[in-house]
């Protein structure tokens, strides 16, 4: 029973020591609430951000089209010479006609090519006739590779790649294999590049949002134990035991702490719902994913803050004012 009042008794006397310094507190836990939303707010743009990334097509692929003037074997010589220059490098050769047929099938009735397809060059839901064309797209090569290849430099080697053939004149000379590439090889860097600075950025302004969060904490329970230091005194002259006489101040920090991490979920939710996603909108960076996948993560990571901050800085208080 003792035990349970106590327990009781150190409650009260905590959230008697934050409404004692009521402004100290609320500057304490207004720095708080401000740390975790840096905090949350970049853990869950950079979450968006890969997202993002993963849901880009062929992020992973060259498209290299091989010059009309390319045989079969020149083909076969170009493709082995790309499949050699790593292991983790995979190449599909890819005709002029797979290559139309895949345009259909990627933009369907938003494109219309059902003249290169209709042999009899006639679109059968209009009745109109159209003149067979011929195919206007090249033969080409889909070279896919892995993550512990380079792509620029894959992509460097592949448009260098030289073949032989005849002029006009009957000379042989030596002309490039590959007309092109196509890759998103910058689209992937870029995305790199913007997660990168968010990250130090998140963790400049988190440390020093934590360090001004600590002093603060530290000068509130100070404060505190300043205002109460004839009651301390009493109690240790009576004899309380350390633990007793400092608790009430441990639970000072871990209130602040606690109710910073609750105002700091509640703030971040509709930031990021109603400010958040709408600026992604509007910029056309896509949708992000909702606040409710990472509702556990992001609240777990604001209930550790709040309690190490609160108890750290509590506890660094009471130390030096006890060794004083």
């Amino acid at each position: 029973m003792r035990i349970i009042r106590n327990f009781f008794y150190l409650i009260g006397q905590g959230f008697v020591g934050v409404f004692r310094n009521s402004i100290m507190s609320t500057a304490s836990i207004l720095i708080l609430v401000c740390c975790m939303l840096v905090i949350g707010t970049f853990t869950l743009v950079i979450a968006g951000v890969n997202q993002s990334l993963e849901q880009v097509k062929d992020l992973n692929v060259i498209m290299a089209y091989i010059s009309p003037s390319a045989g079969d074997e020149q083909i076969a010589d170009m493709q082995k010479r790309i499949v050699d220059y790593s292991e983790g490098v995979k190449c599909v050769f890819v005709s002029k006609e797979e290559g139309l047929e895949k345009l259909r099938e990627d933009f369907g009735d938003d494109l219309y090519i059902g003249a290169y397809f209709d042999p009899e060059g006639s679109d059968e839901e209009s009745g109109v006739t159209h003149t067979i064309r011929a195919n206007p797209l090249p033969d080409s090569f889909e070279i896919t590779f892995e993550n512990d290849v380079q792509p620029e430099a894959l992509n460097n080697f592949v448009s260098t790649l030289k073949i032989e053939v005849m002029n006009p004149n009957g000379v042989m000379e030596t002309v490039s294999g590959i007309t092109d590439t196509r890759h998103r090889i910058g689209l992937v860097e870029k995305f790199s590049n913007a997660r990168k600075g968010m990250v130090v950025l998140a963790g400049l302004l988190l440390a020093v949002l934590l360090v001004v969060s600590l002093f603060v904490i530290m000068n509130t329970v100070r404060l505190g134990m300043f205002a109460r230091r004839d009651e301390i005194a009493v109690m240790q002259y009576v004899g309380a035991t350390k633990t007793f006489v400092v608790m009430p101040f441990i639970v000072e920090g871990v209130i602040i702490g606690l109710v910073a991490a609750v105002l700091a979920f509640i703030v971040q939710y509709y930031l990021y719902t109603y400010v958040i996603t709408d600026i992604a909108l509007s910029y056309g960076l896509g949708t992000l994913p909702p606040f409710g996948g990472s509702a556990k993560f992001i609240g777990g990571a604001f209930l550790g803050v709040g309690l190490f901050a609160g108890v750290i800085a509590s506890g660094i208080s009471v130390k030096r004012y006890l060794n004083a």
